[in-house]
């Protein structure tokens, strides 16, 4: 991977059973047309040709958020907390794995966006579920997926390990200025680009009998050194909370776009080297960055288009839950036999991830 600084990965041969997914998305979906049109009317900020050039672009048409955009600053609505948000999508893959929230040992959660950061928003969700086990939080943007999957798969090592649910969540919009849209563009880009919402999985021992499973998760760090590609400005200890000063996700755009690629391309050389057919793959899953992912891709590292899924045109770029909403969907419509191979990507500090997965 010329230009990106060396990387080194943890990849686990160890399998897992999937038991069940779910998913949960907060209000109806929001065109652009309406974001756009909001900013005008109720914060007279017209930036409606820009805008609609900017989500032309990014292929997205549509994303649900958590808020309302009737204040500046807005809390996410009741029940679209990213507490609730996951808690429901948690509860909807307990419930597709056919099981009760009291036979789950451990909850992984995963998101940038929590509630709260003490207690962790982890606990809350536990509440909500009426869950009384053991939980841990990693806070970590697209690629929490991955290192969620190489802790769960050592619980799973156990002999006394049951049922483990991964949940990762996010309600970014909570941090959009609709003012500042009209003074930095890339504040426009945040909210034409990024969604809200939340992804579940259920993972079990691996069975002996036919039954979906994953298998070959890897976690890979290249950002050595590297300034990060986005991150939240403000909050952490690091920073001296002044009066007037709000949260905002930054983006490094240009190198993203110069880097962005090679960490998916750091993915497939991880599966193959690995041992994986990518011939025999039937379906990747990219981190859902944009809508376009399947013609950027095919591009870039020469997949064909028909085989990359995405949903970002329609959720937008959720985060976290990214690609647990996608796997979650697709999965849905899958054939037995199946194989699909999910290559995760975050631009915080350049970090990849993914599993390899075969649909019974």
């Amino acid at each position: 991977m010329s230009g990106m600084s060396h990387t080194q990965h943890w990849f686990d041969r160890r399998t897992a059973s999937v038991l069940g997914t779910g998913a949960a998305l907060p209000g109806e979906p929001v065109a652009t047309e309406e974001i756009l049109s909001r900013l005008n009317q109720r914060f007279g900020v017209d930036v409606r040709r820009q805008g609609r050039s900017i989500a032309t672009r990014l292929g997205v048409n549509t994303r649900y958020i958590s808020r309302d955009l009737v204040a500046r600053h807005e809390a996410p609505r009741p029940g679209d907390s990213n507490a609730e948000l996951a808690a429901r999508a948690a509860r909807a893959a307990i419930e597709d794995a056919g099981l009760q929230t009291r036979e789950i040992t451990y909850l992984i959660a995963h998101t940038a966006t929590p509630g709260t950061l003490v207690p962790p928003n982890a606990a809350r969700v536990a509440d909500l579920l009426d869950y009384q086990g053991p939980f841990v939080e990693l806070r970590q943007a697209c690629t929490g997926f991955a290192n969620a999957l190489v802790f769960a798969l050592g619980l799973l090592s156990s002999p006394s390990c049951g049922p483990v649910v991964i949940v990762g969540s996010e309600t970014g919009s909570t941090y959009f200025d609709p003012v500042r849209a009209g003074e930095d563009s890339g504040q426009l880009v945040n909210a034409l680009q990024m969604g809200d919402g939340a992804g579940a999985c259920v993972l079990g021992s691996p069975d002996k009998g036919r039954a979906p499973h994953l298998s070959g998760t890897f976690f890979g760090y290249a950002g050595a050194q590297l300034a990060p590609g986005f991150m939240l400005s403000g909050g952490g200890s690091n920073h001296v909370p002044l009066p007037g000063n709000s949260f905002e996700f930054q983006h490094d755009y240009s190198t993203i776009r110069a880097r962005g690629g090679q960490l998916f391309a750091a993915g497939l050389s991880t599966v193959r080297q690995a041992g994986a057919d990518l011939n025999e793959v039937d379906y990747f899953i990219p981190h859902q960055a944009n809508g376009r992912m399947a013609e950027l891709l095919s591009s870039e590292l020469g997949l064909e288009a028909h085989r990359i899924f995405g949903n970002a045109a329609r959720l937008g770029n959720t985060g976290s839950a990214a690609i647990w909403l996608a796997f979650h969907e697709l999965r849905a419509r899958l054939s037995s036999g199946a194989r699909v191979c999910v290559l995760g990507a975050e631009a915080t500090k350049y970090m990849f991830g993914g599993f390899l997965y075969v649909h019974v």
